[in-house]
C-alpha cells in the first residue's frame, strides 16, 4: 500500500472537529515539522531523537510515506496536522505488523484522536493480512501504556532500552488481528 493519492484510500474517520486519514506524498512538509514538533514535546517516546530528525534530508520525508507495505495516518484539525501514527512490519523473524511513530498534541489527548489513529493502523494491519500487530512503549508512560490496553494490547516479557545508550526502556505490547 501507498499513499492516498496513488494507491487504496483509507475513509476518513471524524473524531468531532479532527479528522484521521493517509498523509499525502506531497505533504512532507507538513508532517516533517508535526514529527519535530513531537519530538520536541516527548523526546522519550521516540526512538529517534529530535537532532537525528532535523538532520534527515528532505528525500527521506517524502520516502517516508510513499514506503511500500507500510501506511502513515494523520490527526488533521483545520487544516492543521495534530497527530500521527504509522504502521509497517515489526523488525521480528514473523510477519507481525508494528504501530510507530504515535503522537498526538497535548491539547487533544483525551478526546479519543489517539484511539482513533490507533484504530486506524491497525485496521489498515488487519486488511493487509498481518495477525498480530505490536508496539514499543517506554515503561514511564502509564497514560500511553492504558490506551494501548483500552485497544486490545497486553504486554508480552520483553523490554529493551529505547535506543542505544538510553536508561529508559520500553516495554513491547501485542495485539492479535484474526
Amino acid at each position: 500500500m501507498t499513499d492516498s493519492s496513488s494507491g487504496p484510500s483509507q475513509p476518513h474517520v471524524r473524531v468531532g472537529d479532527v479528522t484521521i486519514r493517509r498523509v499525502r506524498i506531497d505533504e512532507w512538509p507538513a508532517l516533517r515539522a508535526l514529527r519535530l514538533r513531537a519530538l520536541a514535546d516527548a523526546p522519550d517516546a521516540f526512538g529517534a531523537s529530535l537532532a537525528e530528525a532535523e538532520a534527515e534530508p528532505d528525500d527521506a520525508w517524502r520516502t517516508r510515506i510513499e514506503r511500500a507495505r507500510s501506511i502513515l495516518v494523520i490527526a488533521e484539525r483545520a487544516g492543521i496536522m495534530v497527530g500521527m501514527a504509522g504502521g509497517g512490519d515489526a523488525p521480528t523473524p514473523e510477519r507481525i505488523a508494528g504501530l510507530y511513530g504515535m503522537w498526538v498534541d497535548p491539547a487533544l489527548r483525551g478526546t479519543g484522536v489517539a484511539g482513533a489513529l490507533v484504530e486506524a493502523v491497525v485496521e489498515w494491519a488487519r486488511a493487509a493480512g498481518y495477525p498480530q500487530i505490536g508496539l514499543g512503549v517506554t515503561t514511564t508512560n502509564g497514560r500511553a501504556i492504558a490506551l494501548y490496553r483500552r485497544h486490545g494490547f497486553t504486554e508480552i516479557d520483553q523490554r529493551m532500552p529505547l535506543r542505544d545508550g538510553s536508561e529508559v526502556e520500553i516495554q513491547i505490547m501485542t495485539r492479535p488481528l484474526a
